[in-house]
């Protein structure tokens, strides 16, 4: 997210230590997790910002936000890093911060529209006509909580999310009030169907976080990517991790990029145990208009099988106590192995 609008040179790695807070004590450290930023050697020739990716077979087609009539640009690109532009049919009028989610009834694109006639920017859905969702049918609004004045600053970049149980639900920037230089804070809107959304009390996120994406939602282990915002800190936006128990209360962010650039809108998805592809826009100013979208990894950079990053071990670990009673000795294993009646722990 820019304000308006809204990795690195070949083998560059950031890495921080990221003390992951369980649910409930939000900011004190758990596991240590140390999160490792690397941008692939590749050159993509993109442009735009607020990048959605969705895999596609054995290549990446990256929607997002740019100069073309349809106001989101799209191109396949290959892991080698080539891309091939395609089209995006909106059905009438310019979209952007164009994501995809897969509802209940089928794949549902999700953007933003102006609608000058009432002066006012929203959040729409529209189920998509193709597999690859390069053309959508009607647009709805999703909820009238999502639809501000054309010339709200500080808000938008919907996160469409498909939760364990099949709901929708959307992370959101909203900034009840100006009156810092980093106002933004992220808002969730649920939905049964992936139509109608109800918004959920509270703040997902607050102090200026922007930008938003579920890089894993499952029960007991969320993964998010975000930046911070435009007006934060020394003004260069930065990628920050956090996880959750329930996609609702979120660990403190933790930085994983440095300084040299702006980097926001980040967008991506697990490519194995731990390890996430992302996609994100970079800029050499703070005050320039000309983003490019990079690509790169984000890793855990402990051992992946041995590391779940909510809780600092693995869910599914199992571990083997003994237990004892009087001269009877029994090994017990499991993942959460308890001693059998009459047994104590030796």
């Amino acid at each position: 997210m820019r304000r308006k609008k809204s990795v690195l040179a070949v083998a560059l790695g950031f890495s921080l230590v990221a003390g992951i807070a369980p649910v409930g004590h939000i900011g004190s450290a758990g596991a240590v997790v140390e999160w490792t930023l690397t941008e692939d050697a590749v050159s993509l020739g993109l442009t735009g910002v607020s990048p959605h990716v969705e895999r596609t077979g054995n290549a990446d087609r990256v929607f997002r936000s740019d100069m073309v009539p349809s106001g989101t640009a799209v191109s396949l690109c290959s892991d080698a890093g080539s891309c091939t532009s395609e089209t995006l049919n909106t059905g009438g009028g310019p979209v952007s911060d164009f994501t995809v989610a897969q509802t209940a009834t089928g794949l549902r694109a999700y953007f933003k529209k102006i609608d000058l006639a009432s002066n006012t920017q929203a959040v729409y859905s529209a189920a998509c006509s193709d597999a690859n969702c390069l053309s959508f049918g009607a647009a709805t609004l999703a909820s009238t909580g999502m639809q501000v004045s054309k010339d709200t600053k500080a808000w938008g970049v919907p996160d469409p999310v498909r939760l364990p149980d099949g709901r929708i639900r959307i992370y959101i920037v909203e900034s009840p009030s100006l009156s810092s230089s980093c106002p933004e804070k992220v808002a969730s809107y649920i939905s049964s169907d992936g139509i109608s959304f109800t918004k959920e009390s509270g703040w997902r996120l607050e102090g200026g976080f922007v930008d938003t994406e579920v890089l894993r939602a499952k029960d007991g282990e969320w993964v998010m990517v975000m930046a911070d915002g435009p007006g934060c800190g020394d003004r260069v936006q930065k990628l920050y991790m956090s996880t959750s128990n329930d996609g609702l209360t979120w660990a403190k962010p933790q930085r994983i990029s440095g300084s040299d650039l702006s980097r926001l809108d980040p967008t991506g998805y697990e490519v194995s145990a731990n390890v996430f592809r992302i996609y994100y826009a970079t800029s050499s100013s703070p005050n320039s208009n000309n983003y490019t979208i990079k690509r790169g990894t984000i890793a855990i950079k402990q051992s992946s099988s041995g590391v779940a990053v909510t809780g600092g071990k693995n869910k599914s670990a199992k571990t083997t106590i003994t237990c004892v009673k009087g001269k009877t000795t029994k090994k017990v294993t499991g993942v959460n192995p308890k001693c059998p009646s009459g047994f104590k722990k030796k």
